[in-house]
């Protein structure tokens, strides 16, 4: 009995902690939205401070925790490939697509355009088997198609109801958000969350710095602005990071998929409520439908 009542503790609290983790993701992108609004920082350089900064936090929890092992993903020359391409890719690229994303709309449509990312990785897997999808796989490409097509016109087929530039910085953070999904497997298993996701950030935020102009520091930084970076840095990346992964130890892997969706619930009514930005009927069928297609997607065995 009381290793049954030991499981459901350990359950809830991975519940609480994934959803905290995505309650954390959803928030940073309306600060970031807000911190964007007040104009004193460079969307760019913002995002390029945001996660060499992160990164090199959490290789500095990592270095507290496995001081010897820190390092040895540098010493294995098979692997750094694919921690080259992490850092670029996964980070890099799908970081800057994300924030731009949100800077020429908002937060809650920019995260579920992101959302969409575990869908690319579903077109992958049909191409490399080289097969047609089956009815349920049709079934979640036609639910994002239709949502991301609401997002877009509000369903009217003759005009775009948001920016055509948050559309591509939003796909683009998709698609190299499921090469997040597909990349760091390996290299998790082998050295450890804190250490792969640490390094790639590190990496993807030294590769993004001359476009970024991260040595452009701003001349004068204002109390609000201060506060709301280092938000969107410590509790909105580091512990959002922290909590929800390891909430994924405690519950099982499908329900913390599902749990995931919660951030770009959050960051659209975060979003509604203290940026006081409007939502169509169809944005909100819109992310209905995506999520609706995701949680098809994660909860089917196959």
């Amino acid at each position: 009995m009381s290793k049954t009542k030991g499981e459901t503790k350990n359950t809830a609290l991975g519940t609480f902690l994934t959803l905290l983790g995505a309650a954390l993701w959803g928030s940073c992108a309306t600060v970031s939205k807000h911190l964007m609004d007040i104009g004193e920082l460079d969307t760019m350089w913002m995002t390029n401070f945001r996660m060499l900064l992160s990164g090199i936090i959490l290789v500095g929890f990592a270095a507290i925790r496995r001081p010897k092992t820190v390092c040895d993903i540098w010493k294995d020359k098979k692997s750094l490939p694919r921690l080259f391409a992490i850092g670029a890719f996964a980070f890099g690229i799908c970081q800057v697509g994300y924030f731009l994303s949100i800077n020429y709309c908002n937060a809650g449509l920019a995260s579920a355009i992101q959302q969409t990312a575990p869908v690319f990785v579903l077109i992958f897997v049909l191409i490399s088997e080289h097969r047609l999808p089956r009815l349920s796989e049709v079934l979640v490409l036609a639910l994002v198609i239709f949502g991301s097509f609401m997002i877009a016109t509000n369903g009217d087929f003759t005009s775009l109801s948001v920016a055509p530039l948050a559309l591509v910085w939003g796909l683009i953070s998709a698609i190299t958000a499921a090469l997040y999904i597909m990349l760091p497997g390996k290299l998790i298993n082998k050295y450890g969350t804190c250490e792969t996701t640490g390094w790639g950030m590190i990496i993807g935020g030294i590769l993004i710095a001359p476009i970024c102009k991260l040595w452009m520091f701003p001349a004068s930084i204002s109390p609000e602005t201060a506060l709301s970076l280092f938000y969107i840095i410590v509790p909105g990346s580091v512990v959002a990071f922290a909590v929800f992964l390891y909430g994924t130890t405690l519950i099982d892997p499908v329900k913390a998929g599902i749990y995931n969706l919660f951030e770009p619930v959050v960051a659209t009514f975060a979003s509604l409520i203290f940026l006081h930005q409007a939502f169509s009927v169809g944005d909100y069928v819109g992310i209905a439908a995506i999520l609706a297609g995701i949680t098809f997607l994660t909860i089917s065995k196959k």
